[in-house]
């Protein structure tokens, strides 16, 4: 069992799931193993970091990583992404079932089917699970809509019942209750996907309407969807949500996202909020974090919520 932590909370484990096969650039499943390590200048690792804030902390490692390449990869690669987040989503059960609060560094964003499909099973007898998903993108295309053919930008819909039926099947075809479902920060997405989540009753906070609230209130609204669920509620970091000035780094970068410093005190603000399920941290690509910005922004980004 688990050992008890000094933070008032769970004990935390760190799942490192290098995984890249849902990308066009399997760069980014390199970026787990890089975040854990840390800076080169540096000698603390973030876990190092959580147990400095006084959180007791385990670690395990999923998964092979991927040799990068610049091929073009299409749905084909569903049994290998599905074999990933099987072994993920088990992971996430267990570990729930045992008390921890995983935190999860996935490579490409597909592995959130594994993620929140373990941590919604988890959770199960006592209802379904809310989730809170930071991203640029809505990643809510099916085989049908997608013009790019890559499971990354196909988890949402996954796990809300649609796509591709060998990855809804995974975990017994669990998923996640749309209602208490909120994507903060999208400003990437096609007219198939935003018509989905609106038909399923989906609440999305775009960047236009974070303009006007302010990121502190996007995320508190978002929040208080997701923490309505019985079962508890996740938190999904896409880390091309922030501005590519500052997060360079990432598997498909977009501009004008959010800043970092917002983002940081809106996190430390609101994310250990009662109920906190599991935190998962998608999408570093070291190859494109050349003076380390993206990994620092990303380290920032757990101290906030974990020092919460």
């Amino acid at each position: 069992m688990p050992k008890p932590t000094k933070a008032g909370g769970p004990p935390v484990l760190v799942i490192v799931h290098p995984s890249g096969a849902g990308a066009p650039d399997p760069g980014c499943s390199r970026g787990p193993d890089q975040l854990l390590a840390g800076g080169v200048a540096d000698s603390r690792t973030l876990d190092d970091t959580l147990r400095a804030l006084g959180w007791s902390v385990d670690v395990i490692r999923l998964g092979t990583i991927e040799q990068p390449n610049t091929a073009r990869r299409s749905a084909s690669t569903v049994p290998a992404v599905r074999q990933r987040c099987a072994r993920l989503a088990a992971a996430m059960t267990q570990a729930i079932g045992r008390g921890y609060c995983p935190l999860v560094l996935g490579g490409d964003h597909a592995c959130a089917i594994g993620t929140w499909k373990g941590a919604a099973k988890a959770v199960s007898k006592k209802g379904t699970l809310g989730l809170v998903w930071l991203d640029a993108h809505l990643d809510a295309h099916t085989p049908e809509t997608t013009p790019s053919g890559m499971l990354h930008g196909m988890p949402l819909a996954v796990l809300l019942g649609r796509g591709d039926a060998r990855l809804l099947r995974l975990n017994g075809g669990i998923g996640i209750d749309p209602k208490h479902l909120c994507v903060v920060g999208a400003r990437s997405f096609e007219p198939e996907e935003e018509k989905l989540l609106r038909e399923l009753g989906v609440s999305v906070i775009d960047m236009a309407r974070i303009q006007t609230t302010g990121l502190r209130g996007a995320i508190e609204t978002a929040v208080q969807i997701a923490a309505g669920a019985p079962g508890g509620w996740g938190l999904s970091i896409d880390l091309d949500v922030i501005d590519p000035i500052e997060a360079p780094g990432v598997g498909s970068p977009v501009a004008a996202g959010l800043a970092l410093g917002s983002l940081v005190d809106s996190l430390h603000a609101l994310a250990l909020r009662p109920g906190l399920v599991a935190v998962e941290l998608a999408e570093y690509n070291p190859s494109r974090d050349p003076d380390q910005r993206t990994r620092l922004a990303a380290e920032s980004i757990v101290r906030a919520i974990f020092a919460a």
